[in-house]
C-alpha cells in the first residue's frame, strides 16, 4: 500500500504541536516529517536575544525560515541578511550559514526535511510546557557536533560574528 495513503490531514493551532528545548531555546513541532509523509517538517522556533547557530553546513538539506515576530540575522555564503516579521529566507542544502536573534525574542517557522527533523530532535528534550527553557539562549556544541555528524550537518565553527 502506498505510504502516502495512509497520511491524514494535521492541523496546528498557536499553541499546538510537540513541544522541545534545546538549541538554545523552544522549538514545536507544527507538522512532523511523519505526518508529511517525511517530505518535509514545519516547527516553529521562539528563540531570545543573542541565541545564535554555529556556522554550518547541510549538504542534502534545504531549509526555509519564515519569520513571524521579531528579527533574525542570517548569514549566508559569508554575507548578512536582516529578516524581520514576514521575510523568507530559502537555504539550498549545501550553502554555509548561520542565525542570529536580533530582537528580544524571534518566533519563526522552519521547513526543514526529515533528516534535519531528526538532527533538530536529537539536539532537543520534551519540554513541559511552552515556555523558554531555564538555559534560553544557549547552545551546548558537544549536544550539536555528534547530532550533525549523525545527521548530515557539518558543524564549521562557533557563532560568528557579524
Amino acid at each position: 500500500m502506498n505510504k502516502r495513503a495512509c497520511l491524514t490531514p494535521t492541523m496546528a493551532m498557536p499553541d499546538d504541536g510537540e513541544a522541545l528545548w534545546g538549541l538554545g531555546g523552544l522549538w514545536i513541532i507544527k507538522v512532523s516529517a511523519a505526518q508529511s509523509g517525511e517530505l518535509y517538517s514545519i516547527l516553529e522556533v521562539r528563540l531570545v536575544k543573542g541565541c545564535a547557530t554555529p556556522l554550518h553546513v547541510h549538504p542534502e538539506d534545504d531549509e526555509t525560515f519564515i519569520v513571524l515576530d521579531g528579527e533574525l540575522a542570517l548569514l549566508v555564503e559569508g554575507q548578512r541578511v536582516d529578516a524581520g516579521p514576514g521575510g523568507i529566507v530559502h537555504l539550498p542544502g549545501g550553502g554555509i550559514h548561520a542565525w542570529r536573534v536580533e530582537s528580544n525574542i524571534a518566533r519563526f517557522l522552519i521547513i526543514a526535511t526529515a533528516q534535519h527533523e531528526a538532527f533538530y530532535r536529537e539536539c532537543c528534550q520534551p519540554a513541559p510546557s511552552l515556555t523558554q527553557p531555564p538555559n534560553a539562549g544557549e547552545i551546548d556544541l558537544s549536544i550539536i557536533i555528534p547530532a550533525g555528524e549523525r545527521h548530515g550537518v557539518q558543524i564549521i565553527s562557533p557563532p560568528p560574528q557579524y
